[in-house]
């Protein structure tokens, strides 16, 4: 059985999804990749998952790509051996298909990175992927591919970071490849919050349960409406808007909303 590099559990409608390389600072490999993306699989399909929590074990969220794993790609290139053109999985899909790799804004749920370490590389990539962040007073993220000779790997960066901290204060991180602090990334509006160390799954789960309040085919809704508005034209998104709120407002959910409202009782959503 393969070792688990990522850990998965769930209770009470909270997934936690553990980057589990430890002793790697939960550097990327293809192994780790492919776990996670079954796991990614069974969060959107799963109704008894209704947020998901992305954090690392040990000291580090996540080093980046295994970069021995890279060495050796380098080094096939040079030899012109048939490996050479092998790719990573992430590379591969940002060639190939017409949707971004970015696995935790396609789940159609809310996620909540728990930042518990270092996030370089990758691991900063694998950040903003979520909807929220949360981070430990240990946090550091840093998007150092410039001083690796690369760009972000999964475009999350130019793409995406831009509108969470300004384009100015993106390309500044992007560029110097500058490693910040939880502090700085709370002031430049990174993360949403900084708490201690010990209590930073703790406060990701009192996230996750406040977002629960909210009717699930509401928070899919409101999701894919705002991640569509980074590529829709402004007609488009009118008309994903006109469609969404018609078919919550036909919904059980929307009906039990607007009766629970006028009822003054707490809705019992049923997700469909």
């Amino acid at each position: 059985m393969a070792e688990a590099l990522v850990v998965y559990e769930k209770e009470n409608g909270i997934a936690v999804i553990r980057l589990n390389r430890p002793e790697k600072m939960n550097a990327v490999n293809d192994e780790m990749q492919s776990q996670l993306g079954e796991i990614i699989s069974d969060t959107m399909l799963n109704d008894d998952v209704r947020v998901v929590i992305l954090t690392g074990t040990g000291k580090a969220f996540c080093g980046g790509t295994d970069v021995s794993g890279l060495a050796r790609s380098q080094e096939n290139a040079a030899k012109g051996t048939a490996s050479a053109q092998q790719t990573p999985r992430d590379w591969s899909l940002l060639q190939n298909s017409p949707l971004p790799p970015w696995r935790f804004t396609r789940i159609p749920k809310p996620t909540i990175a728990a930042v518990n370490g270092a996030a370089v590389g990758m691991g900063a990539e694998w950040a903003i992927h979520c909807d929220i962040r949360i981070a430990s007073e240990n946090a550091r993220f840093g998007w150092v591919f410039s001083q690796r000779g690369l760009v972000p790997d999964t475009g999350a960066g130019p793409f995406i970071l831009p509108f969470i901290v300004g384009m100015s204060k993106a390309l500044e991180l992007m560029y110097s490849g500058e490693i910040v602090d939880a502090q700085e990334a709370l002031r430049i509006g990174l993360v949403s919050t900084v708490v201690p160390q010990g209590r930073l799954l703790s406060v990701a789960k009192e996230m996750a349960a406040k977002l629960m309040r909210g009717a699930p085919l509401s928070l899919k809704g409101i999701k894919e409406l705002t991640y569509g508005a980074l590529q829709w034209t402004p007609q488009a998104h009118r008309t994903e808007t006109a469609r969404r709120f018609s078919e919550a407002a036909q919904s059980e959910d929307g009906r039990e909303g607007i009766m629970a409202f006028r009822e003054k009782r707490p809705p019992a959503w049923k997700g469909r």
